[in-house]
This record gives C-alpha cells, sequence and structure tokens, in this order.
C-alpha cells in the first residue's frame, strides 16, 4: 500500500470515529424533528431480497449494488459492473422499489447510483371534522451518490442522498432536502486457501490465486457505517435521525459455503420505543459448478419492541442472481404491514 494510501486510510478512520464520539450531541433532535423519520420508511426497509433473508445483518458483508444502502465500504470490493432491482410489496396497497448501479474505476475504487422508492396508492384524504375528501397518491423518493475503495484487506466508503416527497394533493407542495452522508469502514481476515471452484461464491473478492489452482479467501469480516449525517430536509428544516450500524460474519468453509452474520444498530432518538436492535443470519450455499449457487436463508431482528423471522433462497447462474425473502407478519417497520415478501434481481459483469 502507498504512503498516501495509508494516509487517506488512516484519516479516514480517525473521521469516522470522530463522527461517533460527537453524533449523540451533534445530531439531537426535538420530537417533532423525530417524527419525520415515521415519513420516510423506506430508508430503514434496506434493499435487495438476499439481505433481507438474513434479518438485514449486512453492514459486514454488502459487497454488491445494496452496498450503496447497507454500507457503502462495500463498493471497494464490488464487482467490475453490478446492478441490482429489488420490489416489495406491502398490504394496504404500498410499494417499496429499489434500483442501483455499480462501476468499478480501477485502482480508484468503485461508485454507484441508486434510487430508492416508497409509495402508498389511495390514501383517503379528510378534513378536520372527519369528512372523507376524496383519495390521493403519497409517494418519497431517495437518490444517492456512493464511492467505496479498497486498502487491502480494508475498505472505506461514502454515500450522498437527496430526498423527495410528494403527496399528490394540490395544496400541498412537495418537499425535497438532503437525505444526509453515510461514512462505513468495512474489513476482512483470516484468509484460508480454499478450492478454485469455490471463488464464485467467495462473495468477498479480497480472494487471491495460488499457483496449485487454490485461491484464498478471507473467513471473519467486519463493518460499521453511520448513516444520515447532517440531514436536513423541508422548509422546517427536519432530519432523519443519525443511525449507526455495526456487524461481524464468518464463512465456514466446508464443501460447500456457510456464513453467519450478526448486526447490532441504533438510531439517535428520544423515543419510548426502543433505539437499539439486534440482527442475525445464516446463509448456506451449495455449490454446484464455478458458475451455479443455490443458496438457503434463516434470519432475525429483535429489539425491546419488537421480533421478527426472515427466510428466504437464492439462485445464482453465471452471475445472474434472484434473490426471494420473506418476513413474518408478527411486527414489522410499518404497522399493519403483515407478512412481506422481497424479490430481486442482479447481475454481475
Amino acid at each position: 500500500m502507498s504512503l498516501t494510501k495509508q494516509k487517506l486510510l488512516c484519516g479516514s478512520i480517525a473521521a469516522l470515529f470522530l463522527i461517533l464520539a460527537v453524533s449523540p450531541l451533534s445530531f439531537a433532535q426535538d420530537d417533532a424533528e423525530q417524527s419525520y423519520v415515521n415519513l420516510m420508511p423506506h430508508l430503514r426497509l434496506g434493499a435487495g431480497a438476499r439481505s433481507i433473508g438474513l434479518g438485514g445483518a449486512f453492514t459486514a458483508i454488502a459487497e454488491d449494488a445494496t452496498a450503496t444502502v447497507w454500507n457503502p465500504a462495500g463498493l471497494g470490493s464490488s464487482a467490475d459492473l453490478s446492478l441490482n432491482f429489488s420490489t416489495q410489496r406491502l398490504s394496504l396497497d404500498r410499494s417499496h422499489n429499489f434500483i442501483a448501479i455499480t462501476k468499478m474505476l480501477g485502482d480508484y475504487g468503485s461508485i454507484g447510483l441508486a434510487a430508492t422508492n416508497f409509495g402508498v396508492s389511495d390514501y383517503d384524504l379528510s378534513d378536520a371534522a372527519g369528512v372523507h375528501g376524496g383519495t390521493a397518491d403519497y409517494s418519497t423518493n431517495a437518490y444517492s451518490l456512493s464511492y467505496g475503495i479498497a486498502f487491502g484487506n480494508f475498505n472505506i466508503g461514502l454515500t450522498g442522498r437527496m430526498l423527495m416527497d410528494s403527496f399528490g394533493i394540490d395544496d400541498v407542495d412537495n418537499q425535497s432536502g438532503f437525505g444526509g452522508v453515510d461514512i462505513g469502514l468495512m474489513g476482512h481476515a483470516l484468509h484460508i486457501d480454499v478450492a478454485e471452484r469455490m471463488k464464485g461464491q467467495a462473495l468477498h473478492t479480497h480472494s487471491n490465486e495460488m499457483s496449485d489452482g487454490n485461491i484464498q479467501v478471507p473467513t471473519f469480516h467486519y463493518g460499521i457505517v453511520a448513516k444520515y449525517l447532517g440531514s436536513s430536509f423541508g422548509d422546517g428544516g427536519a432530519t432523519v435521525p443519525m443511525v449507526v450500524n455495526a456487524g461481524v460474519a464468518y464463512d465456514l468453509y466446508m464443501g460447500n459455503v456457510v456464513t453467519f452474520a450478526a448486526d447490532i444498530e441504533h438510531e439517535f432518538v428520544n423515543l419510548e420505543r426502543s433505539a437499539f436492535s439486534m440482527r442475525g443470519g445464516v446463509e448456506y450455499t451449495i455449490i454446484t459448478s464455478k458458475s451455479t449457487e443455490f443458496s438457503l436463508r434463516a434470519g432475525m431482528r429483535a429489539s425491546r419492541d419488537a421480533r421478527n423471522l426472515f427466510g428466504g433462497f437464492g439462485v445464482n447462474i453465471a452471475g445472474l442472481q434472484v434473490d426471494y425473502a420473506i418476513q413474518d407478519g408478527l411486527e414489522t417497520e410499518i404497522e399493519g404491514a403483515g407478512t412481506t415478501q422481497y424479490v430481486s434481481v442482479s447481475y454481475e459483469f
């Protein structure tokens, strides 16, 4: 690693820890501002059915196009070109869609563009007296630009985000604003030699070719990301509460591959509901050839106020990945969502 890259890496790590140290003061909000996060639920729903099937325990292993949402540092290990489209259908005519593209810039890292949409169709309108006044459509969107770069076994990344709201009502102005900056760090360690046929599943591209036909891959991964730093939205200057996620993952190679992942999340708000949650997931990937894989997934998410279970599967054929996930209907980020199903399609070149 060059001296310039070493200085950049050390400076970025120091800046991240400084931000985390001062964030409880710098991003404190009053109750009116805190309530705004409920108007932007799509920011908390994640992206990609693979990550959802793992319960959202994805901070340490997000190295595809969904890294633009989970941890931009993962872009430093992404494929040369990757695409992802995800869709989620909720009850009450609600939908959540995500699309992203990432491109490697050689030794200069990778960039990613992403758009997330959350919409509600034909919701009822009523005046102060409760008189029904017809229906309208609500749509909220987030557009982001991300950058990530790898320094050996360490990655750093940034995401900047713009927000736009449309209430579909003539006398209510649409709103827009800055959705904040995400700063992420990711690392990989404990390399082992595995059979060359595992290379396709080496979801983490920190692998080195070996002269005997094997490859060397890391088995331990860790990551941390601070999200929505400095957000400001609408005429009132509402903010999206800052969120910090930290995660670890371990790949167990035993003919096929088992990945264990765990995350913790803290939201910097003063609300009655718990601002701390834990996520965990396991993925069992069957390697049938160098270009074909099948994966089964299970996950959970728990806080003091809610518990959810997740499951899913994925199929990858020559870089084309199709994933499916399902979330139980016990309690979700959006009340009344019920059992939720997720589908995503991605491709890596």
